[in-house]
């Protein structure tokens, strides 16, 4: 399991922060705060509080269970007895923050700014002066997360969206954060892997199935 394991509140609130929302720890796990949204319970798997959170799942309509875990399989074998039903998957990468890319030029006519937010810091590529491609950041405790990659026009946004993401990475290593973790879909993930990042853990989203 190694280290996704060891920093979980840690990363958890930090993902859960590039989301909008705040965290307090809830037993081995965090628990999501969030205006208008319903409660989300990050815990990794295995775990003696899963049985319990799962209850509070059970009985909050709306409340999600999210369990990470070294493999899928592992969290769909272990949820399904329990009366949840998987929502979602996503894959945790980790990478180095000092093993990335951080000098990836802008395109011709593009510029960059940054600005810090309450739960976060953002970047944001504009060409000509609109924006084309936005990346937030949160370092918890040494460890950071990048999330909400966004990039507005496909005809030039993957050029900008890399330069979004070396930034980003740069201000992971201007903030002290040693380990970078970003959450992408099963799909995105081979995009990353090869770069610098790796496959820390996969995640499962759960509801209730009443």
């Amino acid at each position: 399991m190694g280290t996704w394991l060891a920093t979980l509140q840690d990363w958890a609130a930090a993902w859960a922060a590039v989301r909008d929302r705040e965290t307090t720890v809830d037993g081995a796990g965090v628990r999501t705060i969030g205006w208008h949204a319903p409660a989300e319970y990050i815990l990794g798997w295995p775990g003696d509080d899963i049985p319990r959170v799962a209850d509070q799942v059970r009985s909050h309509p709306g409340a999600m269970l999210t369990l990470v875990a070294d493999q899928a399989e592992d969290l769909l074998d272990e949820a399904a007895p329990v009366g949840l039903v998987p929502v979602k998957r996503a894959v945790l990468l980790m990478a180095s923050t000092a093993g990335l890319e951080t000098s990836t030029a802008l395109p011709e006519n593009g510029g960059l700014e940054e600005a810090p937010m309450d739960l976060y810091e953002v970047v944001e590529a504009t060409e000509f002066g609109r924006p084309v491609a936005s990346g937030r950041i949160r370092v918890e405790n040494g460890v950071a997360v990048i999330g909400s990659l966004k990039t507005h026009h496909p005809e030039t946004g993957p050029a900008f969206g890399r330069a979004v993401l070396a930034a980003l990475v740069e201000e992971a290593y201007v903030h002290g954060a040693d380990t970078l973790f970003t959450i992408v879909s099963e799909r995105q993930a081979s995009g990353y892997t090869g770069t610098g990042w790796t496959i820390a853990a996969h995640i499962v989203t759960f509801r209730s199935t009443e």
